[in-house]
């Protein structure tokens, strides 16, 4: 849903750890995903926002096909502070995606 390739990175004990790439040139904030024992999906939790740039129409318009489900339609952040959108991924968490348009 977001078209970049996540790097698989091979870590003991039985655990996945997966890295979306980062540009340094563009100030960005590195992303890390860890599955293990113990770690359990969860829509109540604290929720991650990503910053998908200038729009969020072509991430939301590919989250049903990727096995997610919108669960707030983009809709204008409070304070003029741009827009934001969440999801349930395909795993079961919510997650939050923030854009400038």
């Amino acid at each position: 849903m977001f078209e970049v390739s996540i790097e698989l990175v091979p870590i003991p004990r039985g655990r996945k750890y997966g890295i979306f790439p980062l540009d340094v040139k563009a100030l960005g904030a590195g992303l890390a995903l860890v599955e293990g024992t113990g770690y359990e999906p969860t829509d109540t939790g604290s929720i991650i926002y990503i910053d998908r740039g200038e729009s969020l129409d072509g991430p939301l318009s590919r989250i049903e096909t990727a096995g997610g489900k919108i669960l707030l339609p983009k809709a204008e952040n409070s304070g003029g502070n741009g827009f934001i959108a969440q999801f349930r991924d395909s795993e079961g968490n919510r997650v939050g995606l923030h854009s400038s348009d």
